[in-house]
């Protein structure tokens, strides 16, 4: 029987086909060693079916016929067993691997998999730990392809601690009557006797570099869409920036009134949606969107803040406090994830870490600050790896070649301090077919005879330009700003429904 040193699960093979730089590295080292990586037929099957991608599927049959994977047949030998033929040793494998799949909730090829570990006392691997977290023994080692996983292990980052016990076994039959958030001592309680808010407008970071005095917490910046999220037994409400209720677009986010098992609550959190890198996309956000069902590409809800707990207003507590309270509710699930954050001198690490595993940057948070509704606060700075901007769409330009009958660029505006439109240039860069397309179809019924903007656009941009009603939100990433308050190489990212065009301001330190 081969030395196998790891057993990937499904997860874990999609995450390498996708290009994770985790799934890759691993396995070169696995082959380095000598040792092999176990990979579960079920596994195998199961991830190839999911791949629309024939490059993807390519890279995949490629690595699997190399001499450092062993394909593991279900209730086979080398499965771990030495009984050649024997069928009753067979079944009794198939039986436990019944078993495994019974305790990862039905799921065959997590199953086979935990089979496969155990019997060749390897290392679990995968990008979505939750089910096999259940059907493995609780010491068992479990590589977690996650980004904030491989961040810790990368860099050696310490999470920041919680006092919280270790879970019991199995879930109380009924909520603690208190709250579980209590305030570190020399901070003011939270007010234990108020009703639960109906509305809680998001507290913002500024920009800026890692601050480098006091106490702060890290954690990792999102690419996503920002919620508020109020809980009410099985009643969930999810409100983005704007307050528009998103709860029928993503539907899947009704799993938080069973996480958190009768407790009324709200949280602030970012929607994301995993790309192909296995890491938050707003392109494959907005992808998702485009579809009220789920399919294969559920969303996630990574919650970062607890607001009110079964009538306790929690935001006067101190940010520690808050989290301590969030994670003290063990959230877990296939769509919740409580995140973890980082103490001490870990900023510079984290931010490295970051830019390692392709996230958008680090939001630094003062230790001991109070939630601030809807205040852009000192106390959250954001340090982005790239510099974005939220732009208003003003108009645009038709494409020519390949492009023709769709959009050929962008024209971009933001509002000055006097609330006027000013022009910040065009982007060309960034889009796929289809998001022309739809941007076409987005933008043709707003269109009007007229710039929108205060200021005459320079010529070059407007002698073709289709003016429209300045109504959409667009993210772009840009190099710098130019001397004349241009955004110098623009690159697209996405629309962004859940913002406010009148919330579009130059940085103050451009505004005239």
């Amino acid at each position: 029987m081969s030395e196998i040193a790891v057993v990937y699960d499904g997860s874990a093979l999609l995450a390498y086909a996708h290009g994770q730089i985790g799934a890759a590295e691993l396995i070169s080292e696995i082959n380095a060693e000598g040792r092999h990586v176990g990979v579960p037929s079920t596994c195998l099957a199961g991830a190839l079916a999911v791949l629309t991608d024939e490059w993807d599927v390519t890279q995949l049959m490629r690595l699997v016929q190399t001499k450092t994977m062993v394909i593991l047949p279900l209730g086979g030998a080398d499965d771990g067993g030495d009984d050649g033929g024997d069928d009753g040793a067979a079944a009794e494998r198939l039986r436990q691997v019944g078993e495994f799949t019974r305790l990862a909730h039905g799921d065959l090829t997590v199953g086979h998999a935990v089979a496969a570990a155990l019997a060749h006392e390897a290392y679990y691997v995968t990008a979505n730990p939750r089910r096999a977290a259940d059907a493995l023994p609780p010491s068992w080692p479990v590589l977690d392809l996650t980004p904030v996983a491989l961040a810790s292990d990368r860099v050696g980052l310490t999470l920041a601690p919680t006092v919280a016990a270790t879970p019991p076994a199995e879930p109380p039959a009924t909520p603690p009557a208190e709250p579980p958030a209590t305030p570190p001592a020399g901070t003011d309680r939270a007010d234990a006797t108020t009703d639960m808010p109906a509305l809680v407008k998001p507290m913002l970071a500024t920009a800026g570099p890692l601050p480098d005095a006091g106490d702060w917490g890290y954690e990792f910046f999102w690419d996503g869409v920002r919620a508020i999220a109020y809980v009410d037994g099985d009643t969930v409400r999810v409100l983005d920036r704007t307050n528009a209720d998103v709860t029928r677009t993503y539907p899947e986010l009704a799993a938080l009134g069973t996480a958190l098992a009768g407790h009324r609550a709200v949280l602030d959190g970012e929607i994301v949606a995993l790309g192909r890198n296995g890491v938050p996309s707003l392109a494959a956000l907005q992808q998702r969107t485009r579809s009220p069902v789920p399919g294969d590409s559920p969303v996630r809800f990574y919650l970062f803040d607890l607001l009110h707990l079964d009538g306790t207003d929690l935001m006067p507590l101190p940010y520690a406090g808050r989290r301590d309270a969030l994670q003290r509710l063990q959230l877990r699930g296939d769509t919740v994830e409580v995140p973890p954050y980082w103490t001490g001198d870990a900023g510079p690490a984290l931010l490295e870490a970051a830019r390692e595993l392709g996230l958008e940057g680090v939001v630094a948070k003062q230790v001991g600050s109070p939630y601030q509704p809807g205040r852009r606060s000192p106390a959250w700075v954001k340090v982005p790896l790239t510099s974005t901007a939220e732009v208003v769409i003003a108009g645009y330009r038709p494409g020519g070649g390949r492009r023709s009958g769709t959009v050929g660029a962008l024209l971009l505006g933001m509002s000055d301090a006097a609330g006027r439109l000013t022009f910040v240039g065009q982007v060309s860069n960034g889009f796929t077919d289809t998001q022309l397309r739809e941007l076409r179809d987005r933008l043709e019924p707003l269109r009007r005879p007229a710039a929108p903007f205060a200021q005459p656009v320079p010529r070059q941009q407007a002698r073709d330009a289709h003016w429209v009603r300045p109504e959409l939100v667009a993210e772009v990433a840009f190099r710098s700003w130019t001397p004349d308050r241009r955004l110098r190489r623009p690159t697209w990212q996405g629309l962004r429904d859940d913002l406010d065009p009148a919330g579009v301001r130059l940085p103050s330190e451009l505004a005239p």
